[in-house]
């Protein structure tokens, strides 16, 4: 059978790329991380009340308000990063050997609406001393100490320099091969980065790497699964709105140039709408 005929249109030999990456075998901790300077804080459980109206709630017979819904969820995610970070709670333990197990923690925080700020600021607490953990345990196997902002230059350049490749053409294979290596280059970037802002590194080490996150993840809403690029963003693979403001408010050396040019912050408004909320 002729390639052209073993093929659907748009699927290049039923491949499909890999969008969860994994670290480098040398960016894996041989211990987990264990937090020995954090207290424990034991949270509010449900009581049967509680239990009942999330179980009415979800067989659509009442409605429980969507924070207090929220709310404990996010005691149930501090119980879980306590649990496996302290060693010591009432969640299921993981054992977090490498920052991107603590993403789904993160993003979950990054959503989080401005009437959970306590639980927000304790699960912030925690991911960012299991951060500082990280960077410290692999500084020590390096010539210079490692930071975040750093690694992200690091992928967001390789990216880029793989992403003019694209324009030389080349076969459907080769084409394939290169979004898989600029995907993961900037996959790493973003998660890097967003590492780097929780874990408040200096703003110096991470000058305009917002406007870098803001340029990387237009680009991957345009890859789509098979490896090729689609005309025009898909907006709903773009992150959360809340994911966004939730980092430009936190990135030092942003708010620094956002201070001194209005054309910027108006920019970064127009910007904005193209991003949903989760809300």
């Amino acid at each position: 059978m002729p390639p052209s005929e073993g093929k659907s249109k748009g699927v290049i030999y039923g491949r499909s790329l890999d969008f969860r990456p994994l670290p480098p075998s040398a960016e894996i901790l041989a211990n987990p991380i264990r937090l020995t300077n954090v207290d424990y804080v034991r949270l509010p459980q449900k009581n049967w009340r509680d239990k009942l109206r999330l179980t009415l709630q979800a067989a659509g017979l009442t409605v429980v308000p969507g924070v207090v819904r929220l709310r404990w969820q996010a005691r149930d995610m501090i119980d879980t990063l306590q649990t496996s970070l302290l060693g010591r709670g009432r969640g299921r333990r993981a054992s977090i050997t490498h920052p991107l197990q603590l993403m789904p923690a993160i993003e979950f925080m990054m959503s989080l609406p401005a009437d959970l700020t306590p639980e927000r600021r304790m699960m912030q607490g925690l991911i960012g001393r299991a951060l500082a953990d990280y960077r410290t345990r692999i500084s020590a196997g390096r010539e210079r100490p490692m930071t975040f902002a750093r690694e992200a230059s690091h992928h967001f350049y390789a990216g880029y320099k793989e992403q003019q490749l694209l324009s030389r053409g080349g076969s459907e294979a080769e084409q394939f091969r290169t979004i898989q290596r600029i995907y993961t280059s900037y996959y790493f970037f973003r998660v890097n980065y967003i590492f780097a802002i929780i874990a408040r590194e200096p703003p110096e080490s991470g000058t305009k790497l917002f406007s870098k996150f803001m340029r990387v993840v237009f680009f991957l809403s345009t890859i789509q699964d098979d490896g090729t690029i689609a005309p025009k963003p898909a907006y709903r693979q773009l992150p959360p709105k809340e994911h966004v403001v939730f980092l430009a408010r936190r990135d030092m050396a942003l708010q620094a140039r956002l201070r001194e040019d209005e054309g910027l912050r108006a920019e970064l408004q127009n910007l904005l709408r193209y991003f949903r909320s989760t809300r």
